[in-house]
């Protein structure tokens, strides 16, 4: 696709009649590392098949086949943007949906089998492995261009310096608190602006649990991966030479954690962790959760009053970090994949039309600089206050390693974190992720 290409379909985006966009994901321990799952109104099936045979012609198909995984909070959005493109394009799209821990497996299969999807939506976890194989498109020999996008999303949407996947939406990890229960246990309301320290979050998770059976709810590894993150450390060092998870930065945060897991004053949830957690704070189970943007739209609905407040830092920066995530879309390199119909599709949904509705669309945040820029951003911003702590938050995300093993990374430390929770000893705990780490760098 040429850069004139883009801009002639970027100039018909600016001029359609867009629909609004609604609905709202749920997020999920073992999805995306993070909130967003993503799913489509179609069953999916082994015999999916690719519309086109490469890029042979400049002219798009009648239809288009798009994956994604399984989320059936996601159909009325996904029926819009078929609607939509097809209104723009002429091109139908035929969403097919997999369970997220099929997904890999199914698209490995179909690119060695020729019946790849056309376009199909991916993991943050999954962009380096792909990339690595070049089993998809480099976009910036597309005319996408990597600065297009805010750091978060652009970092977990290239690998080793190139552009492989643009972002639908990006996210961030933030706390949900129940403003009653706090004030019911003495607590003042924080300001749902300022960033607590861990000693000040400790603080209100002892006070909360002496009113209910725990202060706080969290997914068993991502919400450990947040206090690490929170306190300056990682997976592996920057050069990815070196992994880092069981360095002092990350067993300060695994001692400060365990006793309270242990006490029962944080309940740790494991498999769809972040949404079991957000259901038990939905039903005033927990006060105070391990919350994502796309939590939002299900909380205002919920009759709890609520708010965000930024993840605590820790003692060894002034800042705190959550991941960056998101869902993000590519085009597959071969597999009998239409590139031009993929490509088209990758420009709808990072387009600044489609890009500055996504808050209302799902709760994620635009990937895309110039969406924060447009009234219908700031107006919806204005509109939903609550927004305004995931929007400074925002910037503080971290993005995963680039690393083609990354999601072997994040099972390890995971799985070592699920032990922290049951007793074992938190620098053994840590090594033996560090040992798993070391064996795939």
């Amino acid at each position: 696709m040429t850069r004139v290409n883009r801009r002639t379909l970027l100039g018909a985006i600016g001029s359609a009649s867009v629909a609004g966009l609604a609905g709202c994901s749920g997020g999920s321990n073992g999805s995306s590392g993070g909130g967003g799952s993503t799913g489509g109104d179609g069953s999916g099936g082994d015999s999916t098949q690719g519309s086109g045979s490469g890029d042979s012609s400049n002219q798009l198909p009648d239809s288009m086949t798009n994956w994604a995984w399984n989320d059936p909070s996601l159909q009325p959005v996904r029926k819009e943007q078929a609607a939509e493109f097809e209104e723009m394009t002429g091109t139908s799209i035929n969403w097919q949906t997999f369970p997220f821990e099929n997904f890999t497996a199914k698209f490995t299969s179909a690119l060695q089998g020729g019946n790849a999807p056309d376009s199909t939506a991916l993991s943050v976890l999954w962009v380096p492995r792909y990339a690595s194989q070049e089993v998809i498109l480099d976009l910036e020999q597309e005319g996408f261009n990597a600065d297009d996008y805010v750091a978060g999303a652009k970092r977990n949407a290239m690998s080793n310096g190139s552009l492989y996947s643009v972002p639908w939406y990006a996210d961030c990890r933030a706390l949900a608190i129940n403003k009653t229960m706090f004030e019911d246990a003495g607590l003042e309301v924080p300001d749902p602006m300022k960033r607590p320290s861990w000693e000040e979050w400790r603080s209100w998770v002892n006070a909360l649990a002496k009113e209910h059976d725990a202060g706080y709810g969290m997914p068993a590894g991502e919400g450990f991966d947040g206090f690490v993150l929170s306190n300056g450390g990682g997976y592996i060092n920057d050069d990815g030479t070196k992994a880092i998870i069981n360095n002092q930065a990350a067993l300060e945060a695994a001692e400060f954690l365990q006793p309270l897991a242990m006490d029962g004053k944080i309940q740790t949830f494991t498999g769809g962790g972040a949404t079991t957690a957000g259901a038990q704070f939905e039903s005033k189970n927990i006060p105070m959760y391990y919350a994502g943007s796309w939590d939002y739209g299900r909380m205002e609905d919920s009759g709890i009053d609520w708010q965000y407040v930024p993840h605590p830092s820790g003692p060894r920066i002034d800042t705190s970090h959550t991941w960056s995530a998101g869902v993000y879309y590519t085009v597959p390199s071969r597999g009998g994949a239409n590139k031009q119909a993929g490509l088209r599709f990758l420009e709808y949904i990072a387009s600044e039309e489609t890009q500055k509705k996504v808050v209302d669309a799902v709760g994620g945040f635009p990937g895309l600089k110039a969406a924060y820029e447009t009234d219908y951003f700031n107006n919806y911003i204005e509109e939903h206050p609550k927004l305004k702590t995931i929007e400074q938050e925002m910037e503080n995300t971290i993005a995963f390693p680039d690393h083609p093993e990354v999601s072997t990374m994040w099972s390890a430390v995971h799985t070592s974190a699920q032990a922290l929770w049951t007793g074992t000893d938190p620098q053994k705990a840590l090594d033996d992720a560090a040992k798993e780490i070391k064996g795939v760098l």
